[in-house]
């Protein structure tokens, strides 16, 4: 699920997709870029390979929930949703209380 992003055999990025192919959609989770590869187009390739890996697997739509870079993902073609455009399985574990911020992109 997990990829990783190495530069000079260190690992400066990752991040991870879950599958729910039954509503063929795909959340995407833990994407990080160390700050010193911040702007540097690090976060730009991750999400790349998690969209083509996506595709490859016939998924139609990437969600993300986040608290801080709502940002940067609607910069990259992610539009805000509510709750209910979770997959039911993800929906059951939304955490209310951390207030995450839901955002979906076509694929």
């Amino acid at each position: 699920r997990f990829i990783v992003l190495e530069h000079d055999k260190v690992i400066v990025g990752g991040a991870a997709l879950y599958p729910f192919p039954d509503e063929r959609a795909g959340g995407l989770a833990c994407l990080v870029v160390d700050p010193d590869f911040r702007n540097l187009g690090a976060g730009e390739r991750l999400l790349t390979e998690i969209e083509a890996r996506a595709r490859r697997m016939k998924l139609k739509r990437l969600f993300v929930l986040t608290t801080r870079a709502e940002h940067w993902f609607v910069e990259r073609g992610f539009a805000e949703a509510g709750v209910d455009s979770l997959p039911g399985e993800k929906r059951q574990l939304y955490n209310y209380q951390r207030r995450s911020v839901v955002l979906v992109k076509r694929l």
